[in-house]
């Protein structure tokens, strides 16, 4: 496996990704072009989780996938749509342009996003799907398209009460464009398959917004597959010793640790991975 980091560009706006590239496993005696999926790590538009970054990356890794990471515009002088958007967008471009070498099944691009950036996926599910708004947007001369999308614990509605961001001055920070802020309403019949998981407790972000993502999903009739846990704090990771916060044992919890197993086997329903 190779790592690796890349400083990309898009609408003058500078950001990285960094890369986990599988090697060629040479028992296979032939070339395999692996999946890819993209990770946009939470962390509230103020900073990105590196607890949703390598632990998540390597993970997917060890499915046979080549993983990203996206480190998408956070808040600052500018709001964060479109850019984020466009930098997604921009990731999804670069990697649909990488030389055959790089063994990549450009069809099997899969987005992955936790909280905030489950919003950013959320919302590319949508706009990116949407030729009109891809126009609109600045994102229709950006090449590749992904193919499926796994969400956790995301903020899909900004606009929903006692749930983040829950304070005007952060929702326009965020964007001042109500298209942005309410992902559900952007699905439309050529969005792409969702697996999405979040805990009934979560305490930031409210359920309602994965039941009403996946409620127009299914209105739609669009392919998803859902689990609501129990219980469980908001920003779990995995919820094992991998991504707990040292001595903070409310980040164990090892029912909910089961969603990275059902979204291998969601996956591969999907035809996506295997």
């Amino acid at each position: 496996m190779e790592a690796k980091k890349y400083n990309l560009e898009v609408s003058n706006h500078d950001f990285t990704v960094k890369s986990y590239w599988l090697d060629q496993v040479e028992d296979f005696n032939q070339t395999v072009d692996y999946p890819i999926v993209v990770i946009c790590p939470g962390g509230g538009f103020t900073f990105h989780s590196a607890r949703e970054e390598e632990p998540v990356a390597l993970r997917f890794n060890s499915f046979g996938m080549h993983a990203v990471v996206l480190e998408y515009k956070l808040i600052d002088q500018e709001t964060v749509y479109p850019t984020a958007l466009q930098e997604l967008a921009k990731t999804i471009d670069w990697i649909n342009k990488q030389p055959a070498s790089r063994h990549i099944d450009k069809k099997r691009i899969i987005l992955a996003g936790f909280s905030a950036g489950g919003n950013l996926v959320a919302t590319y599910n949508g706009i990116g799907t949407d030729e009109k708004l891809r126009q609109k947007y600045q994102i229709d001369h950006l090449t590749g398209e992904h193919a499926g999308i796994i969400l956790g614990y995301p903020a899909i509605d900004l606009t929903v009460k006692g749930s983040f961001p829950n304070d005007d001055k952060v929702l326009h920070e965020i964007s001042n464009d109500p298209t942005f802020w309410k992902a559900q309403d952007l699905l439309n019949k050529n969005s792409k398959p969702a697996f999405v998981w979040q805990t009934r407790t979560d305490e930031l972000v409210n359920v309602i917004n994965s039941l009403t993502y996946v409620e127009k999903m299914t209105q739609l009739g669009l392919e998803a597959e859902y689990h609501m846990f129990g219980s469980g704090i908001h920003g779990l990771v995995f919820g094992t010793y991998v991504t707990q916060k040292p001595g903070k044992d409310k980040y164990l919890n090892a029912w909910t640790s089961k969603w990275i197993e059902l979204a291998l086997n969601w996956l591969q329903m999907m035809k996506l991975l295997g």
